[in-house]
């Protein structure tokens, strides 16, 4: 079986992990903020139509809600905002088409054996590095020998058991997986299908970080941290519009980190930037607000969202007990914080999967029961003693009001709780290494969950670095995630992911909030802000979990 290119008409995301293509960007350290609070909020697009011949040239500036600690996607941890410097400088080998399909993107083509325990990736001609080293089978080998050597991602390539360059062809790739695959092009969606030039692999640590060097349609030009990323036009970028005009139309791009929520929407209605993401709902009431007056353009993403919630690490007392993750969820007033951070009706989450989800299923999650919760927890007072822990998050005005919400819910069934703020790299880096009991967190947002593989499996749960955050180890979960994986029926797929949820539902590692909803703001002068193409013309994904590509975007004069 091959998957390649194919033509069909226009017609649900992300990675922060999985070899060649695991998001480490969706486990970002900031929650959904808020604006209705219990009204359905209207979340009508206002866009202005893309007519005529596309504009080229320009500079535009991106408002993006963090800063990145590095731009080398085998080893540096990438939230949304990594990841749309990453679609400047770099391409993916795939990328979903408009129904939610993983296709070849900087690949060719994509072909399993059998047993879904062999691929071979065949890369596109002609495709050079801004560095103008070739892109080859021998780059990619490059590439994705430094992704199984990384102390962090090279967790989520623990499957790829080695790559061999095809002996009777260049441009392939060959690579053997420990277990069956089925589901692996759409790892290659996401961080590790981002293909960086041997040159930039190869270079002292803080080099390999700080220059970034892709096949993308942008070459950086400069790096400010906590201020600007600058990315000038690639001259030699390999893509085409349909008319045969070189991609991409901008020769500049900016993207400035802008952390309040507040400030970053001020910035796009005064024209300090001509575009931004949001997850803060009182931002996407505003910029609806002023979309409606003619100020702006508003697209809220339809696709699969991250979910806000609370992560619990199972392996630190008190939260090692099954018996005060299952009290911490029954004493959560989800509608409570929801109201608190302004999300509106119809969030709800119960689960990783959204009610319109292909894989959503009843979890069985527990009600909000302060009384039965307050019952467990005397029972493990009158064995253990007082049962005391540490809520984090990022700060974030909306984030600590959710947390200070959560800890008055807790402490009223007996638990004692104290707040905690982190910078948000730290706050990642402090999940992956264990240095936390509980966290407000975002994730989850990828299409496949496939690609939550690692953020759910036992194999990643144990260690100094650990992508299971809540290192929650669990014989029935990893039997689910393994029969999902090896297994190309969907029905086999939905029923194993059906029986995850459940067993999570049971052993709590996560207390639901809500599903969040990114939005992306544009100034009236920016064109095709959602009309995406693959390669070969066809219709891609517009976003994945408010990350999206600007090679075809272009500004209006």
């Amino acid at each position: 079986m091959s998957t390649r290119p194919r033509s069909r008409p226009w017609a649900l995301i992300t990675a922060v992990v999985a070899v060649l293509g695991i998001v480490l960007a969706a486990c970002g350290g900031s929650s959904s903020g808020g604006g209705g609070g219990g009204d359905a909020k209207a979340t009508t697009d206002v866009t202005i139509a893309a007519t005529g011949t596309p504009q080229t040239g320009g500079s535009l500036s991106f408002g993006l809600e963090g800063e990145s600690d590095g731009f080398n996607p085998t080893v540096n941890r990438w939230a949304i905002s990594g990841i749309m410097v990453a679609n400047a400088v770099f391409d993916p080998l795939a990328a979903y088409d408009a129904n939610g399909k993983p296709q070849p993107y900087l690949a060719k083509s994509f072909t399993p054996s059998a047993d879904f325990k062999t691929w071979t990736i065949e890369l596109r001609p002609g495709i050079t590095f801004t560095n103008g080293e070739p892109l080859n089978a021998a780059a990619l080998k490059t590439d994705v020998d430094a992704l199984r050597a990384s102390a962090l991602i090279g967790i989520a390539a623990q499957n790829i058991s080695g790559s061999s360059v095809d002996p009777s062809d260049p441009m392939k790739l060959i690579l053997t997986m420990t277990d069956p695959w089925a589901a692996f092009p759409t790892i290659l969606t996401g961080q590790a299908g981002m293909v960086a030039a041997p040159a930039q692999l190869d270079a002292p640590a803080e080099a390999a970080s700080r220059e970034p060097i892709g096949t993308g349609p942008f070459a950086q030009k400069e790096w400010v941290p906590d201020n600007r990323w600058v990315g000038t036009k690639n001259a030699n970028y390999w893509r085409t519009d349909d008319a045969g005009t070189k991609l991409p139309y901008l020769d500049q791009v900016t993207f400035k980190p802008i952390v309040d929520t507040q400030n970053r929407t001020n910035a796009l209605i005064s024209g300090d930037v001509q575009m931004i993401h949001t997850t803060d709902w009182a931002s996407i009431d505003q910029m609806q607000t002023a979309a409606k007056d003619g100020k702006v353009q508003v697209v809220l993403d339809p696709t699969e969202s991250e979910e806000t919630f609370f992560i619990l690490n199972t392996s630190k007392a008190p939260l090692d007990d099954v018996r005060v993750r299952q009290a911490l969820a029954l004493c959560t007033d989800s509608s409570q914080i929801r109201l608190v951070s302004q999300v509106p009706d119809g969030y709800e989450a119960t689960s990783q999967f959204k009610t319109d989800s292909p894989w959503y299923s009843d979890s069985g999650f527990p009600a909000y029961d302060p009384a039965a919760g307050t019952d467990l927890i005397n029972q493990v007072k009158a064995e253990k003693g007082d049962v005391t822990l540490s809520l984090g998050t990022t700060p974030v005005p909306s984030n600590t009001a959710i947390t200070q919400t959560a800890a008055q819910q807790w402490e009223q069934c007996g638990v004692k709780v104290n707040l905690v703020t982190t910078e948000q790299s730290k706050f990642i880096a402090d999940m992956a290494t264990g240095n936390f009991q509980a966290n407000l967190t975002r994730q989850f947002g990828e299409s496949d969950p496939d690609q939550s593989f690692v953020w759910w499996s036992g194999s990643t749960a144990k260690g100094a670095l650990a992508l299971n955050f809540a290192r929650l180890s669990d014989p029935q979960i990893d039997a689910d995630l393994n029969q999902a994986r090896a297994s190309a029926d969907p029905a086999v797929r939905k029923q194993a992911y059906a029986d995850l949820v459940k067993r999570q539902s049971e052993l709590v590692p996560y207390i639901w909030i809500n599903h969040t909803q990114w939005a992306l703001g544009a100034a009236n002068s920016v064109r095709n802000v959602t009309n995406v193409s693959l390669p070969d013309g066809e219709a891609s994904l517009p976003y994945q979990a408010g990350a999206m590509r600007l090679t075809q975007t272009w500004l209006q004069p």
